[in-house]
C-alpha cells in the first residue's frame, strides 16, 4: 500500500506543474533533476494515477493532474497561512485578545482606541467584554481576559499590575424636576447637595465612584445621605430621573442625554475617579505595551 503524499511531493507537483519542465523546475525548486523525479513518481504512486503525460523532454498534465492541481493549491495555501499564523502567534502577533471595560468607557473611550490597536494587531481576534470592576479583578487573575480597563480595585493582588490611564471627572446627575437642574453651566456645589439624598451604584460592583464620593463630600464637610443603591448605570439613572436622589457618574454617561435627566459639573473641585488598566504580573506582550502606548497618546 502506498504512502500518503508528502508536503515535499506536494510542493514539487505544483511547480512542476507551473514550469512544466523538469530542469527548469529542479531549479527553482533548489534539487536536482533526479530527487525531483523521484517524488513526482512516489507521488503518483500514492495517488494511484498519472498526473503528467510525458512526450520526450516534454510533458503536460493529465485531466487527473489538472484536477489534483486545483485541490493541492488549496491544500498548500491553507498549509502555509496555518504555518505563518501559528508564527504570529507564537512572537504576540496574532491570536485572541480578550479586553474587560466598565461600562462607560464603551461610549466614547474605547472607540478612540480600537482603530489603532487594529492598525497594530491587525492578526489579532479582538474580544471586548463589559464587566463591572471586581469581576474584571477576578477575570484577570483566572486568566479569563488579557486586560481590563476598570476602576481602581479596593482588594488589589500582587498578581495584577494596574497603571493609571484616565482621571474621568465625575458629574452630577439629576432629575430635570429638582430644584438645582436650572443652574449655570457653570455647575453645582457639593455644599448645595448636604440635604440630599444619593443614589450610588451597588458595592458589589466596585467601589471606586462610590469612594470619590464619600471623600469629596467628606472634604466638603458632610457626609451624604445613601438612600438607594443601583446594580446597572439603566437603574441608578432610572431612579434619579424619578427625583429619588442625585448621583455622581461617569464623565461619558453624560455624553449621551438621557430623558429626564440634567447633568451638572461639580463647581467647587473636580471629584475624579480614576480609571486603571490592570493586566497580569509578569506579562510583558507586544500587545500589552502597544495597548499602553496607544491609551497614554489620546489620554496625555
Amino acid at each position: 500500500m502506498s504512502k500518503d503524499p508528502t508536503v515535499q511531493q506536494l510542493r514539487c507537483f505544483r511547480v512542476l506543474a507551473d514550469e512544466l519542465h523538469y530542469g527548469r523546475a529542479a531549479r527553482k525548486l533548489h534539487i536536482t533533476q533526479p530527487p525531483l523525479t523521484r517524488h513526482i513518481q512516489n507521488l503518483e504512486a500514492a495517488v494511484g494515477v498519472a498526473l503528467f503525460e510525458r512526450q520526450g523532454r516534454r510533458i503536460e498534465l493529465t485531466p487527473a493532474g489538472e484536477a489534483f492541481l486545483a485541490d493541492v493549491e488549496m491544500v498548500l495555501g491553507r498549509l502555509d497561512r496555518a504555518m505563518a499564523l501559528a508564527r504570529q502567534v507564537a512572537s504576540g502577533d496574532a491570536g485572541e485578545f480578550v479586553i474587560g471595560y466598565v461600562e462607560p468607557l464603551g461610549i466614547d473611550f474605547l472607540p478612540r482606541i480600537l482603530g489603532p490597536f487594529r492598525d497594530l494587531h491587525p492578526h489579532h481576534t479582538l474580544r471586548l467584554l463589559e464587566m463591572h470592576t471586581l469581576e474584571q479583578a477576578r477575570a484577570l487573575v483566572d486568566g479569563r481576559i488579557d486586560c481590563g480597563l476598570l476602576r481602581t480595585p479596593s482588594n488589589s493582588t500582587t498578581e495584577l499590575t494596574f497603571e493609571t490611564v484616565w482621571r474621568d471627572e465625575l458629574v452630577i446627575a439629576m432629575s430635570e424636576r429638582h430644584r438645582l437642574a436650572g443652574a449655570e453651566e457653570a455647575g453645582v456645589r457639593l455644599t448645595a447637595l448636604e440635604h440630599e439624598p444619593f443614589v450610588v451604584y451597588d458595592t458589589s460592583l466596585g467601589v471606586g465612584i462610590l469612594s470619590s464620593l464619600l471623600a469629596a463630600c467628606s472634604d466638603a464637610g458632610f457626609s451624604p445621605t445613601i438612600a438607594h443603591s443601583a446594580s446597572s448605570t439603566p437603574m441608578l439613572l432610572a431612579l434619579v430621573a424619578a427625583n429619588e436622589g442625585v448621583a455622581l457618574v461617569s464623565s461619558e454617561i453624560a455624553k449621551m442625554p438621557r430623558p429626564g435627566i440634567a447633568f451638572r459639573s461639580v463647581a467647587d473641585r473636580p471629584v475624579i475617579s480614576d480609571v486603571v488598566m490592570g493586566w497580569r504580573r509578569g506579562n510583558d506582550s507586544p500587545v500589552i505595551a502597544n495597548l499602553r502606548s496607544i491609551i497614554r497618546t489620546f489620554t496625555s
